[in-house]
């Protein structure tokens, strides 16, 4: 799917994060997405003050904007808060931020702190196909990748996901050894 940073045409499009108008001129980030109201399947935007996008979709936007060659008033500002919010490539480690998401493998809730893994998902939603994370314990890592297998979807071997977890995680030198170690014993 494309994306793109371009000035608004119009004061029609509402940003998918503050749900406030876009006024005309103003820069604005857009995200291709898969019309799910389109018999035949032709693809739209959905735009995103920078700012806003520079949180949620600090990844993308990052992309945008060095392909965008004209001036981004407080370009410093966006892109200091795209650098806080980059993700990095999945599968990686973590500690939680909170303790809402749930562990795919056993259940059970990751507590906010607890070591966890994330791995690309890609789910139905509303607007379409959308991808997110899928979290898994440290330790219950294996028991997702059987279960990935089970349901007929495409899962690296353990030894490939350990390679790529310790390769893509921005975790401390203490939490790294942490997780090399649970997944060299599973």
């Amino acid at each position: 799917m494309a994306h793109k940073v371009e000035s608004a045409p119009s004061g029609r499009a509402t940003c998918r994060g503050c749900k406030e108008v876009i006024v005309k001129g103003a820069l604005r980030f857009g995200e291709e997405f898969l019309n799910p109201y389109s018999e035949d399947g032709s693809l739209a935007f959905r735009y995103w003050h920078l700012p806003c996008a520079a949180e949620k979709l600090a990844n993308e936007l990052g992309a945008a904007l060095k392909t965008y060659d004209g001036p981004v008033e407080d370009r410093e500002s966006i892109e200091a808060t795209i650098a806080a919010h980059f993700r990095p490539d999945m599968p990686y480690a973590e500690r939680a931020g909170s303790g809402r998401a749930r562990c795919r493998a056993c259940d059970v809730t990751v507590k906010k702190g607890e070591l966890r893994v994330a791995f690309e998902r890609t789910y139905d939603s509303p607007m379409g196909p959308q991808k997110g994370a899928a979290y898994a314990h440290v330790e219950c890592v294996p028991r997702y990748l059987e279960r990935e297998k089970e349901r007929g979807r495409e899962a690296l071997a353990l030894g490939e996901v350990a390679r790529l977890v310790l390769a893509h995680s921005k975790l401390a030198p203490a939490d790294l050894a942490i997780v090399a170690r649970a997944l060299a014993a599973a």
